[in-house]
């Protein structure tokens, strides 16, 4: 590690995971979500999240995607005696529940720092679990309130960041200062990584998207936001390695280093697309996933402790390959238990 750069920081909105396992479909249909799907809570939604809170079994899990990225990096980083090398930044209600979220943070050993709205309680997120299957729906309430005078207000700590990461979620919490945090980035020569994290983000924030998409040099999606960003740009079903080539051509503004669009796809091969910025010419490759040690249990999270995984390796300098076999490594630990939860000893090694 650079020893002036301290730590990775990210940025996301942080939600409290109210996860429930259901042995059926009624759930789903009672609130009209489908498996796989990540959405915004409507009114509708709403009694969902007390229905949930009040089931026997529930789970209350930090969670957000980039917050579960900032654990599972902060997991593996402390498991390789680097622990106090994770920052998160985001939003949250001055009530119960983020205080919750706080401490969790503490207990982990990730570096905390955050706004706090006093109007609005901090997020949740429904995760209904059935089959092995997860649909998520997200009250972002605080989360969604992010200031960006807290940003400028703590602005030494992204010049003391060796990596920053931030989620296409941000984008409803506040994208101008995801653009800012892109530009900065891009302006400081700092590794930016963004996550286009859900399709209706693609869909209906294509513009914010693409305008941080710009700024990074490593893009990260699964198979269904992959497509949706395919069919954006007039492919759509085009094979997803032709997609992945797509992202990594995308406008980019700092030409210090090659753009790695890495795409997810569950249990198959893990796509990378890499690509000199203002070439024409990409690499390829694709990375096979080992078979599972136990069972499948909840694929929620999995792609974001790939995303920590992958930040914690080349925090340390390793070379992509290495950085993409310990993303898979975590995410089969995490799909391998419910929520984004992990092993209680690391057993990857490089």
């Amino acid at each position: 590690m650079d020893a002036q750069k301290k730590h990775i920081f990210m940025i996301c909105n942080p939600l409290l995971d109210i996860s429930v396992e259901c042995n059926d479909n009624s759930l789903l249909e009672k609130y009209a979500l489908q498996h796989g799907q990540a959405i915004l809570a409507g009114p509708e939604h709403m009694p969902m999240y007390d229905e949930l809170w009040g089931m026997e079994g529930r789970l209350a899990i930090p969670g957000g995607s980039g917050m579960n990225s900032a654990r599972a990096a902060n997991f593996m980083l402390k498991a390789q005696d680097h622990a106090n090398h994770v920052t998160y930044f985001g939003s949250i209600g001055n009530c119960n529940k983020g205080e919750s979220l706080k401490q969790a943070l503490v207990d982990e050993g990730v570096i905390g720092n955050f706004h706090i709205d006093t109007e609005l309680p901090t997020g949740t997120c429904a995760c209904i679990i059935v089959k092995n299957e997860r649909a998520m729906c997200a009250n972002l309430a605080a989360a969604c309130k992010y200031n960006i005078d807290h940003l400028h207000n703590n602005m030494d700590t992204l010049r003391a960041a060796s990596i920053i990461y931030a989620t296409g979620f941000f984008i409803t919490s506040n994208a101008p200062a995801l653009h800012e945090i892109g530009q900065f980035a891009s302006d400081n020569n700092i590794p930016f990584g963004l996550n286009l994290s859900a399709v209706f983000l693609i869909q209906f924030e294509f513009a914010n998207l693409s305008k941080a998409l710009e700024h990074a040099d490593y893009v990260f999606a699964n198979e269904d936001e992959a497509a949706a960003f395919g069919t954006s740009q007039g492919m759509e079903g085009a094979p997803l390695q032709d997609i992945a080539k797509a992202l990594a051509k995308w406008t980019k503004s700092n030409t210090a280093r090659p753009r790695v669009a890495i795409i997810t796809y569950g249990a198959k091969p893990v796509i990378v697309a890499t690509c000199v910025a203002g070439s024409e010419e990409v690499d390829l490759i694709e990375y096979e996933l080992p078979a599972l040690t136990g069972p499948l249990v909840d694929t929620n999270g999995a792609g974001d402790a790939f995303v920590g995984g992958f930040f914690s390796q080349l925090m340390q300098g390793a070379d992509i390959p290495t950085c993409i076999k310990a993303g898979i490594y975590l995410s089969a630990e995490v799909v391998q238990r419910s929520g984004c939860n992990f092993p209680e000893q690391m057993t990857w090694k490089q």
